[in-house]
């Protein structure tokens, strides 16, 4: 599709709650958000609350008032979420969806949406496990209907990452979805607590989660009633809200029950001071909340969910994990951490394999190259490839690598210049030779030869496939071109990241054509290629324009399959290719045109181009290229793919 304007959002999350609500994914989703955001990409979170809030600080916020069930710890999204986050596709058809797990209703109504608009989305996936409720059969129920109605999420998903290696086995076992599907980013989060802050902590143990089935609060409570009188200078600390917790009257003073999720500063507040943090979860994905802890200097005692055991693995912990559900367990492994919270060297050692093992920058920067690619290739680009065929053109050669070595790139991006010389009978060759030895610029040269002449589609072909840069230029050895717009091309691609391809369109009202032939004829090829392109979403002024810059990997797909051998058949074939080109997603390429400057030559100053002759070329190209499959061989994600195109 050829790109109008710019969107208003790179990336859309899509979560149930968001912080300042407390919990693991509302956390996770806020720390990718912010992480994203430093490095400029434009992002939106739509997630439910109990009022209609819009806000916006580092990246814009925008809640949706929702009924909560399961004591207010389950939203019910309807009609109004559904035609808010179909309006923001519409308006951003680029940008990257991301859905927090797939068991709500927010979720499956965003991807009904995405798949009414054929709008690729990703799963962030942060269970590792069955949902567990007090009743059996509500919970082999919610199971039935979760693997059935809410694996759709994940079955029509683009991509789907899983927060733990536990979570992507549960997943593709449960939902039968390919391992390869899946990758794993694991749940991460940065602070420093110091040894003099260790040393300073309080003897406090804190649970703070959901009051729910699965996350097992009853169990923690039961343990600390057993222990609470065997440490009474310990107080014992459990936070949140939801089902009912069971106790007697005669609670010991030392056990603290707080009715409230907390925010988050509150929350860490509470574990810069505590030693000790509890998860006695059934079943969990990845809990950041042990990731938290542990980096404000807390021993975790984990339950032995999947999950958990690999976390403690990973932190070298095993020895303070239990069993699922076992009081008697959790007491036995408390009173353990307890005595050894005394040791602050190994405090300070667990905190320091936490921050190796979980950074939230390379968390952000693992997710910034999984869901925004293009975003990211371009944010570390640093090299520009131009490639020039070369062939008798000794009068303009130097010229012309003057005029392409001064130019002054953004950035400190490099020029990649790959020179093909196409078997020329003239002096050009040597002219390049001393025009690089002499040039003392920040420029990296690549010479290439044909030792027979193959005609300037294969020469370009050539000098494509040896580039090694980001974006991709072809420059003709003459001067009909101005290098400079070469600048305007590169600051667009730096400014409107979702672009794949831009043309340079010369019939603007600053060029004039010395020859009508030549005109009409560029504008008679172009207006039949666009008979065949405009319904694939790409209809250029300017077909013929050698100001093609596209991105490095897709312009070196397509011409690995270049077939056209004659002079004149290039532009057909790869404007047709590019327009039929659909990304992994199934999304078309975004197209843009620029105008540039164009000064044409005559015959009599070298024009090789004669519209009688290779006029009638170009026509039977566009008909092949345009109807004739062809398959590209390509890379994604470490693997070479083949499609059929």
């Amino acid at each position: 599709m050829i790109s109008k304007k710019k969107e208003q959002y790179d990336l859309v999350s899509i979560s149930h709650f968001f912080p300042p609500r407390v919990g693991g994914l509302e956390n996770m989703a806020y720390n990718l958000l912010e992480g994203l955001s430093k490095r400029d990409i434009k992002c939106l979170a739509l997630f439910g609350d109990s009022k209609n809030i819009k806000s916006s600080n580092l990246f814009d916020q925008e809640s949706l008032k929702v009924v909560s069930i399961f004591n207010g710890t389950y939203p019910l999204f309807g009609l109004r979420f559904f035609n808010r986050i179909y309006k923001i596709l519409r308006q951003n058809p680029n940008c990257k969806v991301v859905i927090h797990s797939r068991h709500l209703t927010s979720s499956i109504l965003a991807s009904i949406a995405c798949g009414l608009l054929k709008h690729p989305y990703t799963v962030i996936e942060h269970n590792g496990g069955p949902v567990y409720f007090n009743s059996q059969l509500i919970t082999n129920i919610a199971n039935l209907v979760d693997r059935n109605i809410f694996g759709l999420v994940l079955q029509n998903a683009e991509d789907i990452l899983a927060v733990s290696k536990t979570s992507k086995k549960w997943i593709s076992q449960n939902f039968n979805i390919s391992k390869e599907r899946i990758g794993v980013i694991y749940n991460s989060f940065n602070t420093n607590s110091s040894l003099e802050d260790i040393k300073e902590k309080e003897n406090l143990v804190v649970f703070a989660s959901k009051w729910i089935k699965v996350k097992d609060p009853q169990t923690t409570l039961d343990a600390y009633i057993q222990i609470a009188k065997e440490f009474p200078n310990w107080q014992f600390l459990i936070i949140g809200e939801g089902s009912k917790l069971e106790y007697g009257n005669n609670l010991p003073s030392n056990i603290i029950i707080k009715r409230e999720l907390l925010t988050q500063k509150n929350l860490f507040s509470i574990l810069k001071k505590s030693k000790i943090y509890i998860n006695s979860s059934l079943s969990e994905g990845l809990a950041l909340g042990i990731i938290e802890a542990v980096s404000l200097g807390n021993i975790p005692v984990l339950s032995n969910a999947p999950s958990n055991i690999e976390v403690a693995k990973i932190l070298q912990s095993k020895e303070f994990t239990f069993n699922r559900g076992s009081i008697s367990d959790l007491v036995k492994t408390l009173r353990k951490a307890i005595y050894k919270s005394k040791d602050i060297k190994y405090v300070k050692e667990l905190v320091e394999r936490n921050s190796g093992s979980f950074s939230k920058e390379q968390m952000v920067e693992t997710y910034y190259k999984r869901l925004l690619p293009q975003h990211y290739e371009l944010s570390q680009m640093k090299t520009l490839s131009i490639v020039i065929p070369l062939y008798n053109e000794q009068e303009s050669i130097q010229k012309i690598l003057e005029k392409v070595s001064k130019i002054k790139l953004p950035n400190d991006i490099e020029k990649e210049i790959i020179i093909v010389d196409d078997a020329s009978k003239d002096n050009s060759r040597t002219l390049v030779e001393e025009f690089v030895d002499m040039d003392e610029g920040n420029n990296r040269y690549v010479l290439l030869k044909n030792y027979r002449n193959k005609g300037k589609s294969q020469t370009v072909k050539k000098g494509i496939l040896a580039s090694t840069g980001e974006l991709v230029v072809v420059q003709d050895a003459d001067l009909e071109y101005n290098p400079n717009d070469l600048t305007l091309f590169v600051n667009e691609f730096l400014s409107n990241q979702t672009l794949d391809v831009i043309y340079g369109n010369r019939f603007n009202s600053k060029n004039s054509f010395t020859s009508n032939v030549h005109s009409l004829g560029n504008r008679f090829v172009t207006m039949l290629s666009n008979l065949f392109t405009k319904p694939r979403g790409f209809a250029p002024k300017d077909m013929e324009t050698c100001y093609k810059m596209v991105r490095g990997d897709i312009m070196r797909s397509i011409f690995k399959s270049l077939e056209s051998v004659s002079n004149f058949g290039l532009e057909p074939e790869v404007t047709a290719k590019l327009a039929r080109y659909r990304k992994v997603n199934g999304k078309r390429l975004n197209f843009k045109e620029i105008d540039i400057y164009y000064k044409p030559r005559t015959v009599s100053q070298g024009k090789k181009m004669r519209w009688f002759k290779h006029g009638f070329e170009a026509l039977l190209e566009i008909l092949y290229f345009n109807t004739t499959p062809f398959v590209l061989e390509e890379k994604y994600r470490g693997k070479s793919i083949k499609r059929k195109f």
